[in-house]
């Protein structure tokens, strides 16, 4: 029990930019095959391109996580043609707008938690007996070091990040006798879309807070991902991993928002 099957399947959501693009890149560089799963089918045509033309096994689907039903139909149709995962990155997600807990409207915060939690529960429903035939599992969610930490102005995220950090204990728990891992992944800063999207006050702040002096780069993160989905990560189970460049080694003044 806990060898790593044949079939090297591994699915990705939010793979179309950013830390989902970066991992499913990494991924398939370790020889996995690799289910894309995202909103935008132009942005996740052009990943599947890429990997494509690297060499890499690569299908898109299009699917919104949050959306209980459309995750149903497209994980019946990934495992029709692609057969049953090894690994499973839940790594949709998205924070903001910022504001205080008083103003959340409630619609905001069932969004929120449906593409950031409540997908955890679809995917992982359906993976985890389908691992357990296998006698292997890998499962790694990515959360946030606001999964660990408070954050002034961005209540909603920060308890959808407690929660896939909770979450993912509870699976580690539950399924680690079958040969199934499951670990969360709490980066820091990254340097995607959104952050260079952020003021520029705002980045020279953040920067002075983070020891190491620079934001992360999503290729860092992916290759966390591809570490816990390998072999040598089959004893890291139930763990939340920070990756932040030391930023919460101090958090004297909290975390700041953008």
């Amino acid at each position: 029990m806990g060898s790593i099957p044949d079939t090297r399947l591994a699915l990705v959501t939010g793979a179309s930019r950013g830390i989902g693009a970066a991992i499913a890149e990494v991924l398939a560089r370790h020889s996995f095959r690799v289910a894309l799963l995202a909103r935008d089918e132009k942005a996740l045509a052009s990943v599947e391109k890429t990997l494509r033309a690297a060499g890499a096994q690569a299908w898109p689907f299009i699917c919104d996580v949050a959306d209980e039903a459309a995750v149903g139909t497209v994980l019946g149709a990934i495992e029709a043609r692609l057969g049953p995962p090894s690994v499973l990155v839940n790594n949709a997600g998205f924070g903001g707008p910022f504001h205080r807990a008083d103003e959340v409207p409630k619609a905001e915060w069932e969004a929120l938690f449906g593409v950031n939690v409540d997908s955890l529960h679809y995917f992982c429903r359906w993976a985890l007996p389908r691992m357990k035939a296998q006698g292997f599992g890998r499962i790694i969610n990515i959360s946030s070091i606001q999964g660990l930490f408070g954050g002034a102005l961005s209540s909603t995220y920060v308890a959808a990040k407690h929660a896939v950090v909770g979450y993912s204990k509870a699976v580690a728990a539950e399924w680690g006798a079958y040969g199934i891992t499951c670990n969360a992944v709490c980066p820091g800063y990254i340097d995607t879309e959104m952050l260079a999207n952020a003021d520029p006050a705002v980045r020279q702040e953040l920067l002075k807070r983070i020891p190491t002096g620079r934001f992360g780069r999503p290729e860092e993160v992916a290759e966390l991902v591809a570490f816990l989905a390998g072999p040598a990560g089959g004893y890291v189970n139930g763990s939340a991993l920070v990756m932040d460049g030391g930023l919460s080694s101090h958090l004297a003044n909290g975390l700041p928002s953008f």
